[in-house]
């Protein structure tokens, strides 16, 4: 992850923002994004060692604006050896889709009329299209460069198997939640989109997500006990290269369990030994992370919550006082 923003100060130079991968000096897999001209593309160094341009697009100036003072981040995301992707604010810089049938790492096995039947492929799955036939792979590279010019300019660099988000968000977890959620794998329909806002009612501000595109799985999505604080036990955090591909005891998400700051979202104490287990150490030992428990941040949710609740009580008999006027108007019009 890149963060940045653009500010006001006067260039000559085009404003750009530059990033890539390299094995030394030379180039793997890059991306330049142009405000100035509104376009991006995205460059390889052939087999040939040859530069080939392989994608280029419009800027999307519905999500990024280029003007000052607003921010703009830059996601890089290694699939495998030529599996690469670039999002800048929300907008993913390829296209295209393939389908193919992937191979289980575990077999899965059923019963059929009296007969054992192995599946060992996954059906219809769905990943972005481009293939990076570059001289080296991905994982020859030793080197990320960034690069911005003119009115752009970097301010964070965040690298690791994570989610990230910009700074200065504390208590702000829906913000968060919404934030990282435009950038993910989701590929909601206008239906689903209402039903999550039934099971998820401060989603108001989720987008569609970007589908294969993405950078992280929905269940990866940061969870909010309210608008502003995050919960203490965030179940499902995403995985690294720490979580075993092929352990039959990963029922379900390969993910940790992490308690959390309810007001940062950060792992507690920023100490992930002590307080991230594997998602299937957390359910087998029924993990709760009291420990990260804000008990000032729960009286107030607590007075919020009576407050609300208060409020509707009074509502209710305004309502019903309303009900009894009008009855009373009606009943003696009707005697006139």
């Amino acid at each position: 992850y890149a963060f940045g923003k653009f500010d006001d100060s006067n260039s000559d130079e085009e404003t750009t923002i530059r990033a890539g991968i390299y094995n030394g000096d030379t180039l793997i897999y890059k991306t330049e994004i142009n405000c100035d001209k509104g376009r991006w593309e995205n460059t390889i160094l052939n087999r040939f060692s040859k530069y080939e341009r392989i994608l280029s697009g419009k800027i999307d100036t519905n999500l990024t604006s280029c003007k000052s003072g607003d921010p703009f981040d830059l996601i890089f995301k290694v699939n495998n050896y030529h599996a690469m992707s670039w999002i800048f604010n929300a907008q993913p810089l390829q296209y295209g889709v393939r389908e193919f049938a992937k191979p289980l790492q575990i077999p899965k096995m059923y019963q059929k009329n009296g007969r054992t039947v192995f599946v060992t492929t996954r059906p219809g799955v769905r990943r972005p299209a481009v293939r990076v036939s570059s001289k080296y792979n991905a994982y020859s590279a030793t080197k990320f460069i960034l690069k911005a010019t003119g009115r752009a300019k970097f301010d964070r660099f965040v690298f690791g198997q994570c989610n990230a988000w910009p700074k200065g968000m504390e208590n702000q977890c829906q913000n968060v939640r919404s934030w990282v959620h435009a950038r993910s794998k989701a590929n909601l329909t206008e239906t689903s989109l209402e039903d999550n806002l039934k099971e998820n009612p401060l989603d108001t501000n989720i987008t569609r997500g970007l589908g294969v595109y993405g950078n992280n799985r929905v269940v990866h999505n940061p969870v909010c006990l309210t608008e502003k604080y995050f919960n203490w036990l965030q179940a499902t955090v995403h995985p690294d290269q720490g979580i075993p591909k092929d352990d039959r005891n990963m029922r379900s998400v390969r993910s940790y369990c992490c308690c959390t700051d309810m007001r940062t979202g950060q792992v507690y104490e920023n100490n992930p030994e002590k307080h991230c287990e594997f998602l299937f150490v957390c359910e087998n030992e029924k993990k709760s992370c009291w420990e990260a428990y804000d008990r000032e941040i729960g009286r107030e949710v607590q007075e919020e919550l009576e407050g609300l609740a208060n409020g509707e009580q009074i509502v209710e008999e305004e309502e019903e006082e309303e009900e009894i006027d009008e009855m009373n108007d009606s009943s003696s019009c009707t005697r006139a």
